[in-house]
């Protein structure tokens, strides 16, 4: 496929793979130099290696999500302008997710919801009131309170702006 569009291409990539049940992140990206064309190297969020830091933390019995995957994308732009991805590795090597619940890639707001939001929170409707009529209307809905008292946060910052 091709995308006439490097924003466009990786939203498109990013929607697939949070579908299938994994995320992707850029690893590694050029912005065309005399003697290198536009390139972006994408990975399974899961890839590479934990490195640890010197630091003590406070709780040292946490976990870390990667675990070596090796799958990865190249995505390039060609002389025509358009931009094409061709897969380098398209092998998980841990089980995909079928629920993203938690998962950074879920963690943002529909316009749905965020319109909803906006709309209780004018007639200062509580954030758990707010939480349980999204639960209501959506069952498979992921929000949680933070993304709601996040929004209102927002929309209070907007209101704001102008003083």
């Amino acid at each position: 496929m091709t995308f006439t569009c490097r924003e466009h291409l990786l939203d498109w990539v990013r929607n697939e793979a949070s579908k299938l049940g994994f995320g992707i992140v850029i690893l590694r990206s050029g912005n065309g130099s005399s003697r290198r064309k536009d390139f972006v190297v994408l990975n399974c969020e899961r890839g590479g290696k934990y490195v640890r830091t010197n630091r003590v933390l406070k709780h040292d019995d946490t976990g870390s999500r990667k675990c070596a995957c090796p799958f990865k994308l190249h995505v390039t732009r060609r002389i025509d302008g358009l931009w094409h991805f061709s897969m380098i590795c398209g092998v998980h090597n841990h089980t995909l997710e079928t629920n993203l619940y938690g998962h950074p890639s879920a963690c943002r707001l529909s316009r749905e919801e965020e319109n909803v939001i906006s709309k209780l929170s004018t007639i200062k409707v509580a954030p758990r009131n707010i939480l349980t009529d999204l639960k209501q209307k959506k069952p498979d809905n992921v929000s949680n309170i933070k993304q709601v008292y996040n929004e209102r946060y927002n929309l209070k910052v907007m209101k704001m702006s102008p003083r």
